[in-house]
């Protein structure tokens, strides 16, 4: 029994040092090479979006490109006013997991004011920091600006919408 313990224990201590190296790895490396490689896309593609860092919880920052707030084409007329609604919330993030590996996913769009729950998420990949490469982000942002123009193209999912 005392051997399995000791096992375990090594186990444990593996698995804490592997979270320290992702970190580090995510700090010096990945981190830095996400944001300069965004902040180029987001340069050379004609869209109004811009790259950014999200610093605030150290272990759990985020490198992400993002789309800015952009009038929907949807107003809602009050007895004085009409009020249009922003359609906001598209981005595509490389988050560092709770353990220092990169979790890359997405926020769809949303009509501001006609939606009451959050807006959809979806998990595309989770990569340890030393996978992050031009690669995988190219088949990333691919995959966002496929999900960002069917969202835009389809509204199967939509059956009504929210009045507030």
């Amino acid at each position: 029994m005392k051997d399995n313990i000791e096992q375990l224990a090594s186990a444990y201590l593996m698995a804490l040092a592997k979270t320290e190296e992702r970190r580090r790895y995510w700090n010096e490396k990945t981190k830095p090479f996400v944001f300069q490689y965004l902040t180029a896309i987001a340069g050379k593609y004609p869209l109004p979006w811009k790259a950014g860092a999200n610093e605030l919880v150290e272990g759990l920052e985020a490198v992400y490109i993002a789309l800015e707030a952009t009038p929907s084409g949807i107003a809602e007329r009050g007895p004085f006013n009409m009020v249009h609604k922003l359609k906001a919330g598209a981005f595509l993030s490389l988050s560092q997991n709770r353990n220092g590996q990169v979790i890359v996913w997405m926020s769809f769009p949303f009509i501001d004011g006609l939606q009451d729950e959050a807006p959809k998420k979806e998990t595309f990949e989770t990569v340890e920091p030393e996978e992050v490469d031009e690669a995988l982000l190219v088949r990333c942002l691919e995959k966002f600006l496929v999900e960002l123009a069917n969202w835009e193209d389809d509204a199967k999912e939509e059956i009504g919408f929210l009045r507030k």
